[in-house]
């Protein structure tokens, strides 16, 4: 078993924690953690996904069942009217955004996009309803039951459309999705021992379990319906697996047969092994190497057996572990799109609208930026997942290139340019506000270390700081900065002492945030 954490708990291994496992974590949440200890901040992180309001029309009036500022996930829609199935896609991307930048208390928002980067629903073909009901399984299961959520992914309406399940009918079976339940979902392929002969299953399981999952259907009577099962679409016969499964045969169980199917891949400890890779990969590191494998892999697939497929366990050790907060990990990874944005936009708390109206539309103008970065909630490009969090040797650097690094500089510099076109009323950064958080900002050097170890996974040099120092009084002693920012403080209603702050705090944090470090968490 890989050893639990017995170190110092300061500030440097909070942040680290958060920085894994919520969006953005401020002053005041890493302070908290602190104060809590590891055991309680984990404790807290892996508590129940909170309750929250469900998706609202923003902008679209056009729905007879519900207006502008109400749900539409419990309603029905007319689909004559072809508006409305983009008019509630769109709001979908928006809302998840809203969670991300509220909950800073549990991992339910980086583990539900942990699940939707494994089991991949993307594209067109499913209506916002499915979406809805596909996100919350990721919120109900998310560090439950690993089996149980497989078994309802299964039969997930979006999923049925993504993958074809809903074209996988007896005499004509399709197996698109009985290939990547084997390959990504559940036991992976291993290394190719021959023609359709993989460590872990054949091409003949592929076939046989296709065969075993035929007869659902994404269509249902109702628009929140389940996916509907139909006796004449399936295949009834004995399905035979390879000796990968212990050549068992699958006799007819109608309904009932792709949870036996599912349980028959879950009694190979491979299974255990594959998701915990996946986890370690999306909280850890991508560099799994033979020590790896051997010290935490299997000692963490063993507890998630120990405790029959319940992820909450598993994963708690590998957050309590020595290994997690080993140094070398620190900064280990480059930010995907959604950890750089709001390392910047949670970090310095830019604020809400106070129109949660006003409040949609600014995540929807966000998302067409994400996209732009390679990274489109309920548009991932295969499903594979997205290239970083599984393509050698390039990972996590996928995220940064000649195309993306662009997007990236140009959306932070844009934060508060896009907030108040919205919303004019509306702020963006407030760097004066922040310092005001600090713990002595009227010295700059003192200021300058502590945003750094704010924004910063790792030290930053001497040097570093006082090209940031420059950046904030060009050529001028320190003491400038005191006096210039004492002036303020004497008389905080003048705008002209005020504007002069903020243009020396935006110089000094505009470059903090462009320089490569930025980009590790």
């Amino acid at each position: 078993m890989f050893q639990p954490y017995t170190g110092q708990w300061t500030f440097d291994e909070a942040v680290h924690l958060l920085r894994r496992t919520i969006y953005g974590p401020t002053k005041a949440r890493i302070l908290q953690a602190v104060d809590e200890g590891m055991e309680t901040t984990i404790s807290g992180l892996l508590s129940s996904a909170p309750i929250v309001d469900p998706p609202i029309y923003y902008d679209y009036d056009g729905d007879p069942e519900a207006g502008i500022g109400e749900t539409w996930v419990d309603k029905e829609f007319d689909g004559s009217i072809p508006d409305i199935f983009f008019a509630r896609r769109k709001t979908i991307p928006a809302w998840w955004f809203i969670q991300m930048n509220r909950d800073d208390q549990t991992i339910t928002e980086k583990l539900s996009l942990f699940w939707h980067n494994h089991f991949v629903v993307a594209g067109a073909g499913p209506h916002a309803n499915m979406y809805w009901q596909y996100i919350n399984l990721f919120r109900d299961f998310g560090l439950g039951d690993f089996k149980e959520l497989t078994k309802r992914i299964t039969i997930d309406r979006g999923m049925l459309i993504y993958l074809n399940g809903k074209d996988n009918i007896f005499g004509e079976p399709n197996e698109n999705y009985a290939r990547e339940l084997l390959e990504l979902f559940t036991i992976g392929k291993g290394e190719q021992i021959a023609p359709g002969d993989y460590t872990n299953y054949t091409e003949q399981d592929v076939a046989e379990i296709a065969r075993a999952l035929t007869g659902w259907i994404p269509w249902s009577s109702s628009v929140n319906g389940d996916a509907v099962y139909e006796s004449w679409r399936h295949d009834n016969g004995t399905k035979t697996l390879s000796s990968k499964f212990g050549s068992q045969t699958i006799s007819n169980q109608e309904e009932e047969e792709y949870k036996t199917v599912i349980d028959i891949i879950f009694q190979q400890d491979e299974v255990a092994k594959h998701i915990c890779r996946r986890l370690y990969m999306w909280f850890v590191n991508y560099d799994i190497n033979d020590t790896i494998e051997q010290e935490i892999i299997e000692p963490m697939a063993q507890v998630l057996l120990d405790n029959n497929y319940v992820i909450k366990p598993a994963l708690e050790a590998l957050l309590k572990s020595e290994h997690f907060y080993d140094a070398c990990f620190r900064g280990s990874m480059i930010k995907n799109p959604l950890d750089f944005f709001f390392s910047s936009y949670n970090t310095f708390e830019v604020e809400p609208a106070a129109d949660i109206l006003v409040e949609y539309e600014r995540w929807a103008a966000w998302d067409w930026q994400f996209g732009l970065q390679q990274m489109s909630l309920l548009g991932i490009p295969s499903v594979a997942g997205w290239r970083a969090y599984h393509q050698s040797p390039v990972y996590y650097r996928d995220w940064v290139n000649s195309a993306t690094l662009a997007f990236r500089r140009r959306m932070i510099g844009d934060i508060t340019w896009l907030t108040q076109y919205i919303d004019p009323d509306a702020e963006g950064y407030n760097f004066v506000r922040f310092i005001e958080s600090l713990d002595n900002p009227l010295n700059v050097n003192d200021m300058i270390d502590e945003a750094c170890q704010l924004l910063f996974p790792r030290p930053m040099t001497q040097e570093q700081k006082d090209f940031f120092k420059n950046a904030l009084i060009p050529g001028l002693p320190d003491f400038e900065w005191s006096a210039e920012y004492q002036a303020y403080l004497s008389d905080p209603t003048n705008d002209v002492l005020r504007q002069g702050v903020e243009n020396r705090l935006w110089a000094m944090f505009q470059t903090m945030m462009g320089v490569p470090e930025f980009h590790l968490s």
